[in-house]
């Protein structure tokens, strides 16, 4: 990170009303600032990336990508869309061409969760301590269901149960129908990882360090894994969200670590090593990890031996995950730009100047045809043309935005700072 790009940072921990939006970058990713510029001190991480693998890593094709992300090809069930995280819904490039308000619904209070939609229903999160469930056509209330403390991880839904972590350090399993909590499961602190489903369970993380497996319809423990460290000091926080296949699970942590567990058991495969922390969720297409890190790269990395494929350098950090499409890659940079790279190699092949009064991107893009949305701390979402880059659109809302889009049929939904969750035709 530059010496501009750090005191531009602390100017906006520093900021009021912006100091908020800050606090919470990435939808499935909060962070204190405070904690982030000590944290910075004290816990520096190596300057270059390295692997440590078990040699009996291996890869089972019967669990690929594609046919996890087929699985998934209903509604947009879980943050990013599907365990895989590809953020892609494959609907028809129409899908909100016009760029123009449908309807929008109020919380009581900031929405910094991603909505995840299935069978009809929206269902989404709030500061205000409430989880909502509300029609995808009219944008009424169907219920609401109080939690602990503020929602900022984003839903995922399978079997009837919405789950969905809070800051009062539990994880909820609630009836997508009714809004009853089923169940719920306490870490050792706050959870704003977001989980992702996959046959029967929630894979989900914790700022306490851990990656828990829990039943989707009981809560039970079914393993966890405790991220290792011999030093104290060292920030082991888990904010960003895991993704599934190849019977592994993989999960960024603060440590600067992209880590590989074994579906079945949490046994730890391999372990990947950045230069900077990792805030950005990664993403598994076929057999290769995409993810980015605040040592100003954006990686490729094989899913079976952990290995680097490429990395790509950017003037700032990477803070937020990634959306594809016909091979390629979209992800936003820090020094405001969304870029387009190509998924076998790296290659850019456009980036787009985006708007934000911090140096920072916090909305992650989501994908339809050819229009891939995102919001901004600029207060606007933008429709962006998947071919060249050309902004199609953006629409003005009160505040930041930090939670991501969900695409489905009806428009591209998307929340705010503004406490509003927006349908956009």
């Amino acid at each position: 990170m530059t010496t501009a790009s750090k005191a531009a940072r602390q100017a906006i921990y520093k900021s009021g009303a912006l100091a908020a939006i800050t606090l919470s970058i990435i939808v499935g990713m909060n962070f204190d600032a405070k904690n982030v510029r000590a944290n910075e001190a004290v816990n520096p991480v190596a300057k270059t990336a390295t692997t440590t693998a078990k040699p009996d890593a291996v890869s089972d094709t019967s669990k690929s990508t594609g046919s996890i992300v087929a699985r998934y090809h209903d509604g947009w069930q879980m943050f990013l869309q599907n365990p895989c995280r590809t953020s892609n819904a494959n609907l028809d490039p129409s899908v909100a061409s016009k760029g123009k308000v449908k309807w929008t619904f109020p919380a009581e209070g900031p929405i910094d969760s991603s909505p995840a939609i299935y069978k009809g229903v929206i269902y989404v999160g709030s500061d205000d301590k409430n989880v909502y469930a509300i029609d995808e056509v009219s944008g009424r209330q169907i219920w609401r269901s109080g939690l602990g403390d503020k929602v900022r991880s984003s839903p995922a839904i399978a079997d009837g149960v919405v789950v969905i972590g809070c800051e009062d350090k539990k994880i909820y399993g609630i009836d997508a129908k009714t809004g009853k909590q089923l169940w719920n499961y306490e870490t050792a602190d706050r959870v704003s990882s977001s989980a992702a489903i996959y046959e029967g369970v929630a894979y989900i993380g914790s700022w306490d360090g851990a990656m828990y497996a829990l039943d989707v319809k009981t809560g039970a423990l079914k393993w966890r894994y405790a991220v290792p460290s011999n030093d104290p000091k060292e920030v082991v926080r888990i904010t960003a969200s895991p993704c599934v296949g190849h019977n592994q699970i993989i999960f960024a942590c603060h440590n600067g670590n992209l880590y590989s567990l074994s579906i079945k058991d949490g046994t730890q495969l391999w372990q990947f090593r950045t230069g900077g922390k990792i805030y950005s969720s990664p993403m598994l297409i076929d057999n290769t990890v995409y993810f980015g890190s605040w040592d100003h790269a954006f990686y490729a990395v094989d899913v079976t031996t952990g290995k680097q494929r490429w990395k790509v350098g950017a003037p700032q950090s990477f803070s937020i995950a990634a959306a594809s499409t016909g091979g390629k890659i979209f992800v936003g940079n820090d020094d405001l730009k969304m870029y387009c790279l190509d998924a076998a190699s790296g290659r850019i092949l456009w980036k787009t100047q985006l708007n934000s009064p911090v140096p920072l991107l916090s909305s992650s893009p989501a994908v339809s045809g050819n229009m891939l949305y995102c919001g901004s701390c600029d207060t606007n979402v933008y429709a962006i043309d998947t071919r060249n880059g050309a902004v199609k659109w953006k629409l003005k809302t009160q505040r930041a935005i930090i939670s991501s889009p969900a695409i489905f049929s009806g428009g591209v939904c998307i929340g705010s700072q503004d406490g509003n969750l927006y349908c956009i035709d």
